[in-house]
């Protein structure tokens, strides 16, 4: 079937898909180093160092220097294989590398004498100790982002279980915007943002990056929304001693990776519930109700959160086939909030004081 038939909606499609396909993929900070040697210490040089992508197949490829070192730097987050060669030597393969955000992964090997035929495979693990980044910083990986209970689904509230990280006042929680929740000192979008303070800094001094792209607006470097967590590979924050690539803002360094599609399909839908049918009553509700008076009713809330998310390779039949090369990622989260009769506090002066009995 030629292009120029297909209903508009279906050519706007595959225009989207194709233009999605061409359009590069924005990377974080993290890389695999390391050296390799043979048995007696001395380095290798000239070694081919090939570094897999387990869930999409895609490859790097690097030959170690006269000081045998080798670095694949700019490389996206997931599960590496990494595979060292050279003539003379049996090959070596070391699986499960698993990098995560802004992470310099060391991966030493130490090849033995034989057929480049041979493989020995690696099972150490790789070094726990960061010695080739002095940076502060937590890595909170997909599981936890996924699974762990968030107040409203805002990656803020693991922003803040790190030590020395906190919410920055213009940080709208409650999903009703910033200006709502915190008075007039924030930014008016509807919606749950991210604003968080490490170690005294102010948050105005706070930088974010989604997928390397600068996330935060200009006026006070608040990130006014909070991308949908099912969406979320993962996230760090950095909280001290950064590089040089860090040089924006002195404060908190957020960075937050997507999930990106594989060769294999995947797919999820959720909903989370609140409801006041579940809820006990406020507990200031009927505080001042005398006993023969009826109950006031009960504050209504109701509150649904949901959406889903799919990934997987991008196939147009007899068309294109990208799997090993081109991938989508398709989320949807909505939130319908209905909420009344909020009970509240305050201080007022009983009548005697109003009459000037004190």
């Amino acid at each position: 079937m030629e292009l120029c038939t297909l209903k508009p909606a279906f050519r706007l499609l595959l225009v989207s898909t194709f233009l999605c396909a061409l359009a590069q993929a924005q990377t974080t900070s993290t890389s695999i180093l390391g050296t390799v040697t043979d048995a007696n210490g001395a380095v290798v040089p000239g070694a081919k160092v090939t570094a897999l992508n387990v869930g999409t197949s895609t490859k790097r490829e690097d030959s170690t220097s006269s000081s045998g070192d080798y670095s694949f730097p700019l490389l996206d987050v997931g599960e590496y294989e990494v595979t060292v060669e050279a003539p003379g030597f049996k090959a070596a393969v070391r699986p499960n590398v698993i990098l995560q955000i802004n992470e310099k992964v060391r991966a030493d090997f130490s090849l033995d004498v034989g057929s480049p035929t041979e493989r020995v495979e690696v099972t150490a693990d790789t070094a726990v100790l960061r010695t080739d980044d002095a940076t502060l910083g937590q890595t909170v990986e997909q599981r936890r982002v996924v699974e762990l209970p968030l107040n409203n689904r805002s990656l803020g509230a693991l922003a803040i279980l790190q030590p020395g990280i906190q919410y920055g006042p213009r940080s709208g929680s409650d999903g009703q915007g910033f200006g709502q929740r915190q008075g007039s000192h924030g930014v008016p979008i509807p919606g749950i943002g991210l604003s968080i303070v490490a170690n005294g800094q102010r948050e105005t001094n706070q930088h974010a990056t989604l997928d390397g792209v600068v996330a935060t607006e200009a006026r006070v470097n608040t990130v006014p929304f909070s991308p949908s967590v099912e969406a979320v590979q993962e996230f760090r924050v950095l909280s001290g001693s950064y590089s040089s690539e860090y040089g924006f803002n002195s404060g908190a360094q957020m960075i937050i990776v997507t999930r990106s599609g594989t060769n294999d399909f995947h797919g999820s839908a959720f909903e989370f519930v609140r409801n006041d049918v579940f809820d006990a009553e406020n507990y200031f509700q009927n505080y001042f109700t005398p006993p023969s008076a009826p109950r006031l009713k009960k504050d209504s809330l109701r509150q649904n959160q949901f959406g889903g998310v799919l990934t997987g390779p991008v196939l147009i039949p007899k068309l294109y086939n990208g799997r090993n090369q081109t991938f989508f990622m398709v989320n949807y989260e909505k939130r319908i909030r209905r909420q009344s009769g909020l009970a509240q506090q305050a201080n007022h002066p009983p009548t005697a004081f109003r009459r000037g009995d004190f």
